[in-house]
């Protein structure tokens, strides 16, 4: 087995160019932070030596600051003249920079992945999704009553998904969710699992009481039920109720993951690799999780269908944790491209049977996916080129 870091960073590059896009939402997508309208992410395309083309997506929060967005596009602008005599940002100068540098660093590593030679990308060697079965994922339901909320439970276990993630955190009582909650474990059955997603909304007693409330349904795990700063509170509510408690907004970074690690804040560790940077970021964090018995679940910032296949890659490095407290491997959150008008993909990504893969068929490189360089041009909104 190569060494992935190794065989990343000893790809040549010999330019760099990208695009700002921005993708409008197939309709307004609700969280307990806000309604999502669009979805802006930089595509980079990097040139290696043999003349291909590696793609990557760098992605911020939806809700990032315009200082982050700033930083994100000055250093885009400042790789594209870099690259011209093949000198790229490394990993530490990234992380200097914070969530800016390792959403570069995410998408950057993606476009090598890509470029990388046949020979140095097989399964054993680099994590490349194998063409079947692919890998388990999650349907996600959105807010809205009883009622919907089970008719849509219905139509996500039709298309085949075993595992639900229900979008919570914006009901006003307990017994808001609670009646919600019911509606969709009697819609879908026993043996249909069932997570909460909360985004921070909730403070400690909030979500004792509530996760109290549920926990007779059968909850898989609840993420993010307190806000990110809160590890002691988490830490806390995990000792306080039976519902397993998953990190999503804290787990940001390697050294957020360790101090949550170390407070045992933690049954479940949601990593985004565009938000953590990239595919050997999450190998890092996903070593030391295993070493707490803490599993990973990769998910999502709502990337198009290039971040999305580039998670793939990251969810290949992925081991199951002996003696978690779930003894079969979680499916993840990377269903989510449809919710997009566009994944920017010739070729969409397949979800059948609840699982994952890239396209069958010949492509040019490892990420297994081809750019639909029409799609990419109608909603680019700045082009970024070398300028020395």
């Amino acid at each position: 087995m190569i060494d992935l870091r190794a065989a990343l960073e000893a790809v040549p590059v010999t330019g760099l160019s990208a695009v700002r896009v921005r993708v409008p939402f197939r309709r307004p997508f609700a969280t307990a932070t806000g309604m999502w309208l669009h979805r802006e992410a930089w595509i980079l395309f990097v040139a290696g030596l043999d003349g291909r083309i590696g793609v990557g997506e760098a992605v911020l929060e939806p809700d990032a600051t315009e200082v982050e967005e700033t930083l994100l596009a000055r250093l885009v602008r400042e790789a594209a003249d870099r690259a011209r005599s093949g000198d790229v940002p490394d990993p530490e100068e990234l992380e200097l920079l914070g969530t800016p540098g390792r959403a570069f660093r995410a998408a950057l590593d993606a476009a090598r992945f890509d470029l990388l030679p046949a020979a140095e990308a097989g399964p054993a060697a680099a994590g490349e999704v194998p063409a079947a079965p692919g890998v388990p994922v999650n349907g996600t339901i959105g807010f809205g009553g009883p009622a919907a909320g089970a008719e849509a439970a219905l139509q996500a276990i039709e298309a085949g998904f075993t595992t639900l993630k229900l979008k919570a955190g914006a009901e006003r009582e307990t017994l808001d969710l609670v009646a919600r909650v019911r509606a969709i474990r009697s819609a879908v059955g026993p043996d249909i699992r069932l997570r909460l997603d909360v985004n921070g909304a909730w403070d400690l007693p909030t979500a004792e009481d509530r996760l109290g409330a549920v926990a007779r349904f059968g909850i898989e795990y609840v993420e993010q039920p307190l806000p990110a700063e809160d590890g002691d509170g988490a830490a806390e509510l995990r000792r306080l109720v039976e519902v397993p408690i998953a990190a999503d907004e804290a787990a940001a970074s390697l050294v957020a993951v360790r101090r949550l690690l170390a407070a045992g804040a933690a049954d479940v560790l949601v990593i985004k690799p565009a938000r953590v940077g990239g595919p050997l970021a999450v190998a890092e964090i996903a070593a030391a999780a295993e070493i707490h018995g803490v599993p990973v679940v990769i998910s999502t910032l709502f990337e198009t269908g290039i971040g999305i296949a580039a998670a793939l890659v990251a969810v290949a490095q992925l081991r199951q944790v002996p003696g978690a407290k779930f003894p079969s491997p979680l499916a993840h959150g990377l269903a989510t491209a449809g919710l997009l008008e566009h994944d920017l993909l010739d070729e969409p990504l397949i979800v059948e049977h609840g699982r994952m893969r890239t396209p069958d068929g010949p492509v040019a490189g490892r990420l297994g996916i081809s750019v639909n360089r029409g799609a990419v041009a109608r909603f680019t909104v700045e082009l970024v080129e070398a300028t020395a």
